[in-house]
């Protein structure tokens, strides 16, 4: 029954996606309970069309994005993709982006790809270009694109791996570019250098290396590798190389070894797929518990119908189905109650049914559910969905889609922002944007002086730099936008009564002299956003806290003090708490009067915090925290923490007021362990917070990292202790962390500072000297250069450029503290791209 009133839904789903392409959003009642929305549909380049849809039936809502990728388009190409060619290691899928950007390569979509491992491999058997980069002796599920553009969906395919040797006796393969692990008996591992700089084996095992030469190295299904061994030994982690092959193995096939292969030997491998994988050029797979086959021939998958907790739980999902001959990629977002709840597997597949899909597969969703697509006028795609963890979690590959078609010069369309109906508060202010596309919907810039903006229905005022200014009561209208030919209109309605208001930052701390901006966001009835901007609101202030002006900045007074900040909109008033004083620091780590180390399952006293003085490992006064662990031959969840303490010693540092974020700096070691932070909240509940993603602390050198306080948080909270945790017995290493300046972030984390305006002002007042003030001011240049032309990556680069010259200890004399602390605080939330 569950199913049959999800299709009645779904059904009147696929009656409105019939609708005309167009901006506007569309709404249609197709029940008693039901409410299907299209927020925007566009095509994307040739071949390639977006669609984002929500819907609500009862107590449920959804939010998804859907592309369209017609594969026999001679401009489209799609493809998976790991970072930098490698299956060992994440990255996020804007990153991922970049890195094809910076191939030369227009990526106009993207979303995450299989399910993969701890450190980034992909579960299943991914083939890029007709070239095997991993797989498992078994597949579940998987999409397949063959030389001729077709696309079919298998599942239950086998890999068939063998190497000969030259005595004519066979040994299978198990794995091919997977981890190996001390777990593993009588396996036979094969790696060439796709799975990374070394093949990350553990001792106890037997490696052969076999030279095939440069070019040859390549594992292709169906094609025969032939090669000489150059080495067999009982050894681990060995060194993959361009024109070599490692083969590893463990328990009878390690004798096997032993027994029939020696240096000098002529080998010859063979890998083969069942189903006639091996003639296609792109394989992406679904391979885990949650790997599973959706659709198959136009019918809900029969295991999806079992009474199971995989099968009716609800979570963000990515698919991918096929209809008529082309790819159709969805991403629906979940776990985030008044937004979207997600979706179970039966009910995906009868959504997918009801769209006509003919055949479908379950991919990495969950906290992996990112969706990427170029908007029309934009030079590369933008994350279009909200990831479930508040964030992009890297994954370990990517799906990508890619347009060759050619850059025209000539205007073909224009594209307003924001690109949904504009629904404002009377006398609000929104800075509007044109932005054009030719005809290949490629990007063409459009200077603002050329524009002509117009309104319909006496809603407002727009001036020539797209600034407009809501009238006053309840209007409805039209803005458009013109050049030439070409123009763009947008619905308007304004309103002058609104149900809910909130301001942020919430009940925050702040130091005297400082000044804060606030920011207002308004709701409606049915709990939808309307634009508001500060200007509307009457602002003022109880307590000796500062001044406020109108719109909305608070500049706090020398003194101490505790006080209130008002904002209210007709007989609609909200107001948060200020105290003027205390730091947001929550420890310097300059002495050790409320801090200690501890240790759990690590090797025994291996676990030393110090305060250090050297000047590589300091970013703040004159000391940091050094914190030595060991986890090496350990078992279950090891965890070396710094604990905070109160003032009678006591585990747990109450923080005031209602902080949106904790952030620490932290020197990493590369050792991919976890970084957590241990919290009590205001009902006395411990929790634990990732201030790192999947992969850990991934880097080395300084890296500010942060924990997103959730919206649901009872406060006051207490900060118990940092938890480095390591669980995988096969990553349980020995390293050393350095930490400095662990803070309480109390500010809009959509809000980001005028870096550049800063930097002016401090090499005006002499807080920052020539020539470090000139190599800033470059380096501040090249990040919005590259944030213009699209890419995030090069700007993330000179961003951490500049914030190193920042904190260059040689560059001492030519910044004072003051303006070092505030650009390293500020320029955190600015390069949170």
């Amino acid at each position: 029954m569950r199913i049959r009133k999800g299709l009645k839904l779904l059904t009147s789903i696929l009656l409105l996606t019939t609708i005309i392409i167009g901006h506007q959003a569309t709404a249609t009642q197709a029940g008693d309970h039901e409410e299907i929305i299209v927020n925007e549909e566009y095509q994307v380049s040739p071949g390639v069309y977006h669609k984002s849809i929500k819907w609500k039936e009862g107590d449920t809502l959804n939010s998804l994005r859907m592309m369209e990728v017609d594969l026999q388009d001679s401009f489209v190409h799609f493809t998976p993709y790991s970072s930098n060619g490698k299956v060992y290691g994440l990255e996020t899928v804007g990153n991922t982006i970049d890195e094809m950007g910076e191939q030369g390569k227009q990526v106009v979509g993207g979303v995450n790809g299989d399910f993969f491992s701890s450190v980034g491999i992909p579960s299943g058997l991914q083939i890029v270009d007709g070239e095997i980069y991993t797989s498992p002796r078994s597949i579940k599920a998987l999409v397949a694109i063959f030389p001729d553009d077709s696309i079919k969906m298998e599942h239950s395919v086998e890999m068939m791996a063998e190497w000969k040797a030259e005595n004519g006796e066979v040994l299978g393969l198990d794995m091919v570019n997977r981890s190996r692990v001390a777990t593993h008996n009588d396996r036979a591992f094969l790696f060439n250098d796709r799975f990374g700089e070394s093949a990350k084996t553990p001792e106890g095992g037997v490696e052969v290396i076999l030279d095939v030469g440069e070019g040859s190295d390549r594992f292709i299904a169906g094609q025969t590798i032939q090669g000489t061994v150059t080495s067999v030994e009982e050894t681990a982690d060995t060194k993959l190389e361009k024109g070599k092959i490692v083969l590893s193995a463990v328990g009878t096939k390690a004798d096997w070894i032993m027994k029939n292969i020696g240096v000098g030997d002529e080998v010859n491998i063979d890998l083969n797929f069942t189903k006639n994988i091996n003639q296609a050029k792109d394989v992406v797979s679904g391979n885990s518990t949650l790997g599973t086959v959706l659709l198959k021939e136009g019918k809900i998958w029969e295991e999806l119908l079992e009474d199971n907790k995989n099968n009716t739980e609800k979570h963000p999902r990515t698919m991918l189905a096929i209809k008529n001959g082309k790819l159709y990629i969805f991403a629906v977002d979940g776990r985030q109650e008044g937004y979207s709840d997600g979706m179970t597997l039966p009910g995906a597949a009868a959504y997918l049914q009801s769209l006509g899909m003919e055949d479908a597969i379950n991919i990495d969703g969950g906290g992996s559910t990112t969706y990427y697509v170029r908007q029309p006028g934009d030079v590369k795609p933008s994350l279009q969905n909200r990831p479930s963890d508040g964030l992009e979690r890297p994954v370990g590959s990517s799906l990508l889609v890619i347009s060759k078609a050619p850059q025209q010069s000539e205007l073909a369309g224009i594209r307003l922002y924001p690109s949904t109906d504009l629904k404002i508060v009377s006398g609000s202010k929104i800075r509007l944007e044109a932005k054009g596309y030719d005809g290949y919907m490629n990007p063409v810039a459009v200077e603002s002086k050329s524009l002509q903006w117009s309104v319909n229905g006496e809603v407002g005022e727009v001036d020539r730099s797209g600034l407009f200014v809501a009238g006053e009561g309840k209007l409805q209208g039209q803005i458009t936008v013109q050049k030439e030919s070409s123009s763009d209109t947008k619905n308007v309605r304004v309103v002058d009564e609104i149900a809910a208001l909130k301001i942020s930052p919430t009940s925050f701390v702040i130091e005297p002299g400082r000044a804060q901006v606030f920011s207002a966001k308004a709701y409606d009835e049915a709990g939808e956003e309307i634009f508001i901007s500060s200007n509307v609101l009457e602002w003022s202030v109880e307590g000796n806290i500062g001044e406020i002006s109108e719109e909305g900045v608070l500049q706090t007074g020398n003194n101490t003090a505790a006080g209130k900040v008002i904002a209210q909109y007709h007989d609609l008033r909200v107001e948060t708490l200020v105290e003027v004083g205390p730091s947001p620091i929550i420890e310097d780590f300059e002495d050790e009067s409320h801090i200690r180390s501890n240790e759990v399952r690590t090797v025994p006293g291996s676990v030393q915090m110090n305060l250090v003085s050297e000047p590589e490992y300091v970013l703040y006064g004159e000391k940091s925290a050094q914190l030595s662990y060991d986890f090496t031959g350990t078992e279950g969840t090891s965890a070396a923490y710094i604990q905070f303490l109160d003032d009678n010693g006591d585990l747990g540092k109450e923080v005031k007021g209602e902080p949106t974020r904790f952030g620490v700096w932290v020197y990493g070691d590369q050792q991919y362990h976890h970084l957590r932070l241990g919290i009590t909240d205001g009902n006395g509940q411990n929790a634990l917070w990732n201030m790192t993603t999947i992969g850990g602390v991934n880097w080395t050198g300084w890296k500010y990292v942060y924990a997103t306080v959730p919206e649901e948080t009872v406060f006051p909270l207490k900060v118990r202790y940092f938890a480095l945790e390591e669980k995988n017995k096969n990553n349980k290493t020995a390293g050393m962390l350095y930490y400095d300046q662990f803070e309480a972030v109390y500010s809009d984390p959509e809000q980001k500072p005028d870096i550049e305006l800063m930097l002016k002002d401090m090499i005006q007042t002499g807080d920052i000297q020539h020539p470090l003030a000139k190599q800033l001011t470059n380096k501040l240049g090249q990040v919005y250069h590259h944030l213009d032309n699209g890419s995030q990556k090069q700007a993330q680069k000179f961003s951490n450029d500049f914030l190193e010259r920042v904190n260059d200890p040689k560059n001492s004399k030519m910044i004072s503290k003051e303006a070092q602390l505030e650009l390293n605080q500020k320029a955190v939330d600015a390069f949170n791209f």
